[in-house]
């Protein structure tokens, strides 16, 4: 059994489970690797016989590049497959989007899992937030027994104990069979969850195809990572179905750009321009590098942020020149934020929260008096707002 951790974390949380996992593993399966898939090559994926992948969850399902990344693997059919993720409120659609792509691939999935983390870019949120402190020291050593199961499991399953493969939708830990649903909660930028208007309405009205830039049937990228198959083709052209579920995967994943937002949506999806007055590339590169879509083009002047930009605002955090500029904080993530303590008392994060910590899935380092209404991340001019240390 040769294994390998791969994972994407953005701020260090991921990181944190993903390196526990190993060590737990490592216990169980002679030969296993960890990298961040911003290291790794996905050609290289077929030498392993189990794979564990995990990052943290950003709009209700997993960072692009990941989705991306096994894309570009090779067929994996007879391999396993460990999921896991780290968040900051609840984890739903995680293992529901995922699922579908590693199933495509081939491999067999035999566990999945998820932790909370600490929130240090989701700018229309409170600075401390609820999960703050998390992973805690009792989250690691879970899921270092977490890593030592799936690897003593992994031995087991190739060896013929097919029993022990779990069925999807069921386990133990925070928001368990909650990972596999659709999140309700998804809708468009700065609406409110639970609107009149259908889930599959707003996704429809956002989306549109460029005939111009597709480049179907030559590429079908967008079928094959969409989880529930809302793409048609007819006549050659492309088509959204009323079934879409508003993941974005299909936009942020077009290699030409060519699946656009209506005026009203691109308004509401936040957009950035990078400062050259401020910026010092080439001297620093750190917005670039950690890009999690590789989206920011320097060979162009101005730079060029592309389409397929998560919307994370991790380069704006971590920019150490305040070059990184959010052109419409008043129509995004200001139109999100909680308006104050009362407003946040009863936001659906919280309230999630409050179920898991009565389970005994969550512990809270930051009551609700606590917390930084008056966002740091807003009003902090000091540069950078977070340091990348993980890696």
């Amino acid at each position: 059994m040769k294994a390998i951790v791969l994972y994407y974390s953005a701020t260090g949380s991921t990181a944190k489970i993903a390196q526990a996992i190993h060590k737990g593993m490592c216990a169980e399966i002679e030969v296993c690797e960890i990298a961040s898939i911003r290291k790794a090559d996905p050609g290289d994926m077929s030498e392993y016989d189990l794979i564990v992948l995990g990052s943290p969850i950003w709009y209700y399902r997993e960072t692009a590049n990941l989705t991306d990344f096994i894309y570009n693997m090779p067929d994996m059919t007879g391999k396993l497959c460990v999921m896991f993720c780290t968040h900051g409120s609840f984890p739903a659609g995680y293992m529901f989007v995922l699922s579908t792509m590693v199933k495509q691939k081939g491999m067999t999935i035999i566990g999945w899992n998820n932790w909370y983390g600490s929130v240090h870019q989701v700018l229309h949120m409170p600075k401390p937030y609820l999960t703050d402190g998390n992973p805690d020291g009792i989250s690691l050593r879970q899921a270092e027994e977490f890593g030592r199961e799936m690897g003593d499991r992994a031995n087991r399953v190739a060896q013929g104990e097919k029993n022990l493969i779990p069925k999807p939708g069921t386990g133990t830990g925070p928001g368990a069979e909650a990972l596999w649903k659709v999140n309700p909660m998804v809708a468009a930028p700065g609406e409110k969850p639970g609107s009149e208007q259908t889930i599959s309405e707003r996704a429809q009205a956002m989306r549109r195809f460029n005939a111009e830039k597709c480049k179907y049937p030559e590429c079908g990228k967008c079928i094959d990572v969409c989880p529930i198959k809302a793409i048609s083709a007819s006549d050659g052209k492309l088509s959204i179905k009323g079934s879409c579920i508003n993941c974005t995967l299909c936009d942020k994943l077009c290699p030409e750009e060519a699946i656009e937002l209506n005026d009203d949506a691109a308004r509401r999806r936040t957009q950035r321009v990078v400062n050259m007055d401020k910026c010092t590339y080439p001297e620093c590169t750190l917005c670039a590098d950690y890009c999690t879509m590789q989206c920011i083009d320097f060979s162009q002047t101005p730079p060029k942020i592309s389409k397929r930009c998560e919307g994370d605002d991790l380069c704006w955090v971590i920019c150490p020149h305040d070059a990184i500029e959010i052109t419409n904080l008043d129509t995004t993530h200001a139109a999100m934020a909680p308006k104050g303590r009362e407003d946040f008392e009863n936001h659906p994060f919280v309230k999630a929260l409050e179920i898991e910590e009565q389970k005994g899935c969550f512990r809270r380092y930051f009551q609700i008096d606590e917390l930084g209404f008056d966002n740091v991340l807003y009003k902090n001019p000091t540069a950078p707002r977070f340091v990348i240390d993980h890696e």
